[in-house]
């Protein structure tokens, strides 16, 4: 039996990765024959810089951005070289994402 697990994160609690490795191991448990790939997932939130550069060799770089609240924050940013093109992948939520506004001003009005 081979598994393959690409599981999106549970925000706030657990990134694709975690989740995805948490599932291998039930799948082990159960069916200990069992091959378990797991790749980390995402839906263009946070987690995509490590999804879009899975097992890529890459450069992370950071620099100082506006947050959500206006006050700066630091953001990653992966660079990579594939063939002749330079890539940068850059992830939104690093700058905006839910995780950097406290829970008690989160208020959608």
């Amino acid at each position: 039996m081979k598994a393959i697990i690409a599981i999106d994160s549970f925000k706030g609690s657990m990134d694709s990765l975690d989740a995805g490795l948490a599932a291998g191991e039930g799948i082990q448990a159960a069916y200990p024959e069992a091959e378990t790939l797991v790749y980390p997932l995402a839906d263009g939130g946070e987690g995509t810089l490590e999804a879009l550069t899975y097992h890529r060799s890459v450069k992370e770089r950071t620099c100082t951005v506006t947050g959500p609240l206006g006050d700066h924050v630091e953001a990653s940013y992966l660079w990579y070289e594939r063939d002749s093109e330079r890539i940068a992948v850059i992830e939104m939520a690093q700058a905006a994402g839910l995780p950097l506004v406290p829970i008690d001003k989160r208020n959608p009005l």
